[in-house]
Order: structure tokens, then sequence, then C-alpha cells
């Protein structure tokens, strides 16, 4: 028995973890907008951690800048 290389194995998780992902995300999306938000967020939650280290902080500081924009625009409407 031999044992494959370590990153087709991380790939194989990668892809299982985005199809999950939007297996979630489909599920969501068609029991409505609110139940879809949670799991949008979990997405860039995810996408920000598999950053490297040093651009996490940023790309952090940046979604936070969007939601806090787009919180206001909607209490303003």
């Amino acid at each position: 028995m031999t044992s494959r290389p370590r990153r087709p194995r991380q790939a194989e998780r990668q892809a299982r973890s985005a199809q999950h992902l939007g297996e979630r995300r489909r599920a969501a999306d068609a029991e409505g907008p609110l139940t879809a938000l949670p799991i949008a967020v979990d997405q860039l939650r995810a996408t920000i951690a598999k950053l490297p280290e040093s651009q996490r902080a940023a790309a952090a500081h940046q979604a936070v800048q969007l939601l806090d924009g787009l919180r206001q625009d909607i209490a303003a409407s």
C-alpha cells in the first residue's frame, strides 16, 4: 500500500470543504436570505482564515469596513 503525497490529500480535503460550503449555501439560499446571511459570513471568515497570516488582519479590517458601510446604507434606507 503506497501513501499518497500530502498535497493531493490537501487538495481533496479543500475540494470537499468547498463542496460542503457550496451545499450549505444553496440550502440556505433556498430557505431565504435571513438563513443565507450567517452562511455567507462563515464563508467570508473561512476565506480570510486561509490567507497568509500577514494578509489576514488587513482582509478582516476591509471586511468589517464593508459590512459597516452596508449596515449604514440599510439603516438609512
